[in-house]
């Protein structure tokens, strides 16, 4: 379930950064919660989109119930590894991440567990859905 969205300028991100923005944001996100890396989604929209004010701007979907430290942690360090990867300069980018609870989410045929309520089962479980 952790979604990133990333949303550029048409053509203004090479897809070997693509890939290497994509890397950085499921290491972070797997570092800072422990998520399995085939849980993290990491998507590029190069439509733009009129509701934010900046050009680039991540858009990131987590479940709820983390704590508000490590959600601010998240946040700017995904925040920094695209824009080291990137180049794009602070004033041009903009970044989120939203939240629901656990049990409006599906992942692999499961509706997902509260954050720290994993079990073996689950993670298994989301491995083999996952081709993993």
């Amino acid at each position: 379930m952790p979604y990133y969205r990333c949303v550029v300028p048409k053509d203004s991100v090479p897809y070997d950064q693509r890939a290497a923005v994509a890397k950085a944001l499921t290491d972070i996100h797997c570092g800072s919660t422990g998520a399995p890396r085939s849980f993290v989604h990491v998507v590029f929209d190069e439509g733009g989109d009129d509701r934010f004010d900046t050009p680039y701007f991540l858009d990131g979907g987590n479940r709820a119930g983390r704590p508000e430290e490590l959600k601010t942690q998240l946040l700017s360090d995904l925040m920094e590894a695209f824009q080291e990867i990137t180049g794009v300069a602070s004033e041009d980018f903009g970044g989120r991440i939203t939240e629901g609870p656990a049990k409006w989410t599906m992942e692999g045929g499961m509706v997902l567990p509260e954050p720290g309520e994993e079990t073996e089962e689950w993670y298994s479980h989301g491995q083999a859905a996952a081709g993993g």
